[in-house]
């Protein structure tokens, strides 16, 4: 908060955030923000306590963000399309005692043991016109439990008077997202205020457009550590607007370039691929992109290529900027600079991180050009997996020379002249469309249906998605496929397995 707020006391003019067609100003946004805290304190969310979030890319998301980490509580953030089951056990972890939401997940969380559920429509912050078709669309996910806090009742103003600021210090927690880990299994991580500080200060050296004045285009979820930190944290902190998009629209991603106007273009690998399968949309399209992020995945060559001149073709002389991390490093440690001829590697370390070469699981550190298990150490490591202390250790480890190294379960290799190259993973995960799936946790819940006796989950290729989950399953012994079996197993997969 207190970044953010250093920034809106620099640029009060500026546009921060951009939904749709309708903008906040940094003065305005820190007002919401500050609002949102006071209704918190009404709630009495005390300090250190986890206010979970389920909500997608919209200001009111934002402005709760903050107003936690004013008050010196904790974001539980968690994926919108989460089951109620994985909804549930985020909250009993946490022993969180207030979720918001909105219409899209309430009736997933509707039944849930907890004391506050506060629900802000998608539509709240759409102008009239937006709001009353959207409102119409969706008004069946709009009825509510009586006990339900609204968003409007919520920040509705007493007159009276709350302190809501909480000094913190750089290694308190502040934020919790989830993620597989570098073992498989889907983990909470603790990232603290340094984590995502010392980030900004990465990215002001790193990237030149990263700069008050230029805009970004927000559209990876705020729930994965690439959204959260690159397309909101960074660019707030140094007075960039934010153009916040809830839900991307694959066949209009291109259009939203071209109308929104973006300088910095985040993205994942799928996305570009995308982009370049699509008509161009003029020789000026997308004249306003400076630089592609791209992140989530690996961005081949091939790729590489027709993107640049997909971009060449629509008016922009954009450069790529390939970086590397993951959540347990708050999602960036490395980036690729132009000064490299080779186009084959993750980068050189974000200034501050060291990132080395280890045998596999021990602190042995192998020279140039030899492959081993990419180790990070550096400011913006987590604080650890909540509860699961032995993990933690598992990954975290001091090594010889008194630091702290993040084992990230990734093989790779460094050169001479301290450039990174990425080969394979030790750890057993699919990456579809630039989120990690855990095939270790699909086949647990499969093997959970009534017909199943075994079950195996493995990738595919894709041409869009990079590569997309199959399951492979053996049927009980008196089991018989047929038709309605495998529907039913298809249902219960529905049900049971975020989308």
């Amino acid at each position: 908060y207190d970044m953010v707020n250093d920034a809106a006391i620099k640029y009060p003019n500026n546009t921060a955030l951009e939904f749709f067609d309708i903008k906040y100003t940094f003065k305005q946004m820190i007002k919401k923000i500050d609002d949102v805290a006071v209704g918190l304190k009404r709630l009495n969310v005390v300090e250190n306590e986890c206010v979970t979030i389920c909500m997608p890319n919209m200001p009111e998301a934002i402005f709760l963000i903050y107003a936690v980490n004013k008050i010196g509580a904790i974001c539980n953030i968690i994926h919108p399309l989460s089951t109620t089951d994985e909804i549930a056990k985020a909250i009993n972890e946490t022993n969180s005692t207030i979720i918001f939401t909105t219409d899209v997940s309430y009736k997933k969380i509707q039944n849930l043991n907890i004391k506050n559920i506060v629900v802000c429509e998608v539509s709240n912050s759409m102008n009239g016109f937006m709001q009353f078709f959207y409102n119409l669309k969706n008004k069946n996910n709009m009825k509510y439990k009586d006990s339900v806090i609204r968003w409007h009742s919520f920040i509705k103003s007493t007159g009276v008077v709350i302190n809501t600021h909480v000094s913190r210090g750089q290694e308190s927690p502040a934020v919790l997202i989830y993620s597989g880990g570098t073992t498989g299994r889907q983990k909470g991580i603790i990232l603290s205020n340094l984590c995502f500080n010392s980030l900004v200060s990465q990215c002001e050296v790193v990237c030149k457009e990263a700069k008050a004045g230029n805009s970004i285009l927000s559209a990876l979820p705020i729930f994965h550590g690439f959204g959260l930190c690159i397309c909101i944290h960074v660019p707030l902190a140094l007075g960039l607007k934010c153009i916040l998009v809830p839900k991307i629209n694959t066949s209009k991603i291109n259009q939203l370039i071209k109308s929104k106007k973006p300088n910095l273009l985040p993205v994942i690998p799928s996305m570009l691929n995308i982009i370049v399968n699509s008509i161009p949309l003029g020789k000026d399209s997308f004249k306003s992109v400076k630089v592609i992020l791209s992140g989530g995945d690996y961005l081949s060559d091939e790729l590489r290529g027709k993107v640049e001149s997909y971009f060449r073709k629509c008016g922009s002389i954009a450069h790529i900027q390939i970086g590397y991390g993951l959540s347990e490093a708050t999602a960036f440690v490395s980036a690729t600079s132009e000064a490299v001829k080779d186009t084959n590697n993750i980068g050189i370390p974000n200034p501050d991180n060291i990132i080395k070469i280890f045998e596999p699981g021990t602190d042995i550190e192998l020279g140039f050009d030899k492959t081993g298990e990419i180790c990070v150490s550096g400011p913006s490591l987590m604080l650890g997996y909540i509860n699961q202390d032995k993990e933690t250790e598992n990954v975290l480890k001091v090594h010889y020379d008194g630091k702290t190294w993040l084992h990230t379960g990734d093989l790779g290799y460094m050169t001479k002249d301290g450039v990174l190259h990425y080969q394979s993973r030790l750890k057993r995960m699919i990456i579809s469309n630039g989120y990690n799936i855990y095939p270790i946790e699909l086949e647990e819940i499969i093997c959970k249906n009534k017909y199943v006796k075994e079950c195996t989950v493995v990738a595919l290729k894709h041409k869009i998605k990079q590569e997309v989950v199959k399951a492979v399953i053996v049927l009980k012994k008196d089991v018989e496929k047929t038709s309605d079996v495998v529907k039913e197993i298809k249902d219960y997969c529905k049900n049971n397995i975020a989308k």
